[in-house]
């Protein structure tokens, strides 16, 4: 069983410039969103800061600043240890409180329970801040110079992309009410002693005014190139979970969610975060030589330099991206955290036929298409009548809502282009209620029903339903569905 320690940060303690080592959160509880604290792990582990075991910080908690100027950083300075975590080890530690220098001499036996400066020399890692000292001043802002707030980050990761997210996380905050309670978490997830991946969640609480509450989260892969997104809080508890191997865990009491909100600001904001850092960002799109090459020539010849009036322009009239998912569970919660950040939803298709394939060719790949497991769908911006935000599923409604700006509506989100009978929808009427109470869609010169969204329905025996036929009327007095290759009577799932 690995022992938690529990670490009390710099402001929650007796002095503004020390940290301490402590037995609970008690003097803690104002850093967590309605003073309940993360629960990272399952029963085997009490909620802490820091790992004696592997010797590094599991997650921070604290409060944004508004009186701070939040400056630039300090990027060097001394770094301290904790002597009540070595206290066992150098007995002379066990009258010190507070976080302090050490000797060469000392850092063998500090090391058995925490990290030491050595343990960076020469890796390539850099002291990643955990709570970042920007987020500080005065005083504040040397308590985090703490090893025990530190997690091994890759230097480029740590000096470019984490910092960029962290900048724009600070602008976002500056912008909102002083009244009210930024909450902060950020933590790593590992597998070994280096973090596979840094996250950070934010919770921001007004105290009068339920609209100008949100919350999101990002994480990132602790390499050069990681690629670091934006999430819900739910989408990066439920992942963190995975990564845990956990089933109760949670970084905010309700996951700081506020499904009343008629301005949905969370989803605003994570939209924002992705046009303005995570977009700028993906010069690493992943594309074959032909299509690259073709992308790159687009933007590098797209205009005549040094021309007052250029003589061409270019237009990309069309882009087709596609993701094969190998479960339906997996396509819809990808899905839904598509629309959720960009707006943009990745709907239910078929994949594509080349004209050109001899017909044998064709009918080969027509043969796989319909006797796949997998499932196929091709990004599109999402097509909504009178909503102002994404049409989203609620787990406390059961149901598909959005904002009009002015009232949280029931909605039919844009998820296929496809319906029951596997023909394509027109592409501008993809499958929803379109003014009725059951799904369709428009197909050449006629109409046909297409398949409800998830979750799916599940039939007398257990057995759930297949996506591409969900559980619904389909014009016929009972409820029905596709079951492997054959139909059954069904009921919606709870």
């Amino acid at each position: 069983m690995i022992v938690w320690a529990v670490l009390s940060l710099a402001l929650c303690g007796v002095l503004p410039t020390l940290t301490e080592v402590v037995d609970d959160f008690r003097d803690c509880s104002g850093f967590f969103y309605k003073r309940s604290q993360p629960q990272v792990h399952d029963s085997s582990y009490f909620a802490s800061l820091y790992s004696t075991a592997h010797r590094i910080p599991l997650y921070s908690a604290y409060t944004f600043n508004y009186a701070c100027n939040n400056e630039e950083g300090r990027k060097t300075g001394n770094w301290f240890i904790e002597p009540q975590l070595s206290k066992h080890e150098i007995p002379a530690y066990s009258n010190e409180v507070y976080m302090k220098s050490y000797t060469a001499r000392e850092s063998q036996n500090i090391k058995v329970k925490q990290a030491v400066n050595d343990d960076y020399s020469h890796t390539g890692y850099d002291r990643g801040h955990l709570n970042p000292n920007s987020y500080q001043c005065g005083q504040g802002r040397t308590a985090t110079f703490t090893l025990t707030n530190s997690a091994p980050m890759d230097a480029c990761f740590n000096r470019v992309h984490w910092k960029e997210w962290e900048a724009a996380v600070i602008r976002i905050l500056k912008e909102q009410h002083p009244a009210g309670t930024a909450y902060l978490v950020p933590g790593t997830a590992y597998q070994v002693t280096v973090p596979t991946y840094i996250w950070t969640a934010v919770c921001y609480d007004h105290p009068d005014d339920e609209e100008e509450s949100f919350s999101f989260g990002y994480i990132g892969v602790n390499n050069p190139h990681g690629i670091i997104k934006v999430e819900s809080v739910q989408k990066l508890t439920r992942r963190l979970s995975d990564l845990y191997g956990s089933t109760n865990l949670n970084i905010f009491a309700d996951d700081c969610s506020f499904p009343n909100s008629k301005k949905r600001k969370s989803e605003k904001l994570a939209k924002k975060l992705l046009r303005t850092v995570q977009l700028p960002m993906v010069n690493r799109l992943s594309m074959s030589p032909d299509a690259g090459n073709l992308l790159h020539t687009a933007l590098s010849h797209s205009d005549d330099e040094g021309q007052l009036y250029p003589t061409k322009r270019v237009k990309i009239t069309d882009l087709k991206v596609d993701f094969i998912y190998n479960s339906v569970q997996a396509w819809m919660t990808g899905m839904e955290d598509m629309k959720f950040a960009s707006g943009v939803s990745c709907s239910l298709d078929t994949p594509s036929i080349v004209a050109d394939h001899p017909p044998a060719v064709r009918d080969e790949l027509r043969r796989k298409r319909q006797t796949s497991q997998e499932l196929f769908c091709r990004l599109r911006p999402e097509v909504l009548d009178d909503c102002s935000t994404s049409c989203l599923y609620i787990d406390q409604a059961k149901d598909y809502y959005c904002s009009t700006g002015y009232v949280t509506v029931r909605c039919s989100p844009t998820y296929s282009d496809i319906t029951v009978k596997g023909q394509r929808c027109n592409s501008d009427h993809t499958c929803g209620h379109h003014g009725r109470d059951y799904y369709w869609c428009n197909t050449g010169n006629s109409w046909n029903y297409c398949s409800p969204p998830l979750p799916l329905g599940k039939t007398s025996k257990g057995l759930y339903c297949n996506s591409k036929r969900n559980c619904a009327h389909y014009g016929s007095r009972n409820l029905w569905c596709d079951i492997e290759e054959r139909n059954s009577v069904c009921q919606l799932s709870d």
